[in-house]
């Protein structure tokens, strides 16, 4: 699981100060729905995560998710909530309720641009975070699309993209997990032990990222097991 584009200023803060502040933005999925407590859900998991990998360093990550919203709800929000807490790194998490109820590709595809366009006016990294895979997925009208729109995207901005619906459907369908242990009783959200999945493959991609630059500053241990 690794970066297909590099996190340069988040690389960058990791050099110059000790507290390193995420902001995850995103729908259901980053506010924890599913999840059997906050502490469980995608960031409060990825917060812990990095705390234990890289000694030395403090992590705030800040959850702004909210189910049900829009990309376009998302970067409504962008300047208010995100910004002016001047992170070094956004995980933008969406997509999924923009297919579901097929706002446009077109226009999905508009606002991601704009979202990363502000972000990076202000010197902050983004990473993209795929729609998830669940069982209906596939017979979703459209869901491809919004999936390729976003990958075409981070491509086209060079930004990195966490391919979260790629793994989830990896893992399902290879048999290592059933689609009743990675997503909560309505076969839809996530639960614990996925969001510790992705807290722990997100904590390896920006380990991924930034250790070769500490150069020889105290970093990570081996990955924990996600919270069952």
């Amino acid at each position: 699981m690794r970066f297909g584009a590099p996190l340069t200023h988040l690389v960058e803060a990791f050099k110059k100060t000790k507290l390193i502040r995420v902001v995850a933005i995103g729908s259901s999925s980053t506010a924890g729905s599913g999840a059997s407590s906050p502490h469980a859900s995608f960031p409060a998991q990825l917060d812990d995560e990095l705390e234990r990998r890289f000694d030395g360093w403090d992590f705030k990550v800040t959850n702004l998710g909210i189910g049900g919203q829009l990309a376009r709800d998302m970067f409504e929000r962008m300047e208010r909530d995100v910004i002016s807490r001047e992170p070094h790194v956004v995980l933008w998490q969406t997509g999924v309720n923009d297919a579901i109820r097929d706002v446009g590709v077109d226009s999905y595809r508009k606002t991601l641009k704009d979202g990363v366009e502000l972000l990076r006016k202000h010197d902050i990294d983004v990473i993209l975070i795929q729609m998830q895979f669940y069982p209906k997925s596939e017979r979703v009208k459209g869901y491809a699309e919004y999936l390729q729109v976003m990958q075409e995207v981070a491509a086209s901005e060079e930004i990195p993209l966490f391919r979260r619906f790629s793994i989830m459907k990896h893992f399902i369908k290879s048999g290592q997990f059933t689609a009743a242990q990675l997503l909560s009783p309505d076969l839809f959200h996530m639960n614990d032990l996925s969001y510790g999945c992705l807290a722990v493959l997100m904590a390896d991609a920006i380990e991924d990222q930034v250790s070769p630059f500490l150069q020889g500053r105290a970093t990570a241990t081996a990955p924990t097991a996600p919270r069952r």
